[in-house]
């Protein structure tokens, strides 16, 4: 039998996690330093904020659009309810847009038709760590001013036409929770597009 929900630790992380433990640092410090600035490397995108949960980076997207009563936050529903939940606790309205069924995506042929004055982002799901048609995505944001939010929680190493998912719209989330691609046993990370983002975060 295989167990779905075992974590498997190998004994090479003892004395550095250890190290960290008794450090003075557990949630920033020299190996956060060092574990964004990979990342950074990895996503081709220096604006990397590591959090304490994939929710939470999408949360602070939220706030660093702005979002708040009164706006409306297009979103799919087949997606976990964390990715959604944060609209919510912003005060914004979800507004549900089907999926494509060939790829359980946001379907973006129905996006338009669901934009209102009170839209003011597109909240997208990589389901199952295939990406979702971001150029198609992102030309329908440009056209209207809207943001576009990643939940990229499945998504960890993946591509879109040669680039990382993490480098192309303006917020993109990731989970580092126990069961994801890579874990530090919870977690989160928040890519920014753009600079003044990530700094007003900082």
């Amino acid at each position: 039998m295989i167990p779905l929900f075992k974590v498997h630790i190998p004994s090479s992380v003892d004395k550095p996690l250890l190290e960290v433990l008794h450090s003075g640092y557990i949630g920033q410090g020299v190996k956060v330093d060092k574990f964004e600035a990979a990342l950074a490397n990895w996503f081709d995108n220096k604006n990397v904020l590591t959090l304490n949960s994939g929710t939470s980076g999408i949360h602070l997207a939220l706030r660093l659009a702005d979002i708040g009563f009164g706006d409306e936050v297009i979103s799919t529903p087949q997606t976990c309810s964390a990715t959604n939940t944060p609209i919510i606790n912003s005060g914004a309205d979800i507004v549900w847009c089907d999926i494509n069924p060939k790829d359980g995506n946001i379907d973006v042929n129905e996006i338009e038709s669901l934009i209102t004055t009170k839209t003011r982002a597109i909240m997208c799901v990589h389901w199952g760590g295939y990406p979702c048609n971001l150029d198609g995505i992102n030309e329908i944001a440009n056209n209207y001013g809207l943001y576009v939010i990643e939940d990229a929680a499945h998504a960890f190493g993946a591509t879109y036409k040669g680039k990382p998912i993490g480098s192309i719209s303006d917020f993109t989330e990731f989970s580092l929770q126990a069961i994801k691609h890579l874990t530090t046993i919870d977690g989160g990370v928040l890519t920014c597009k753009d600079e003044d983002d990530y700094r007003e975060y900082l």
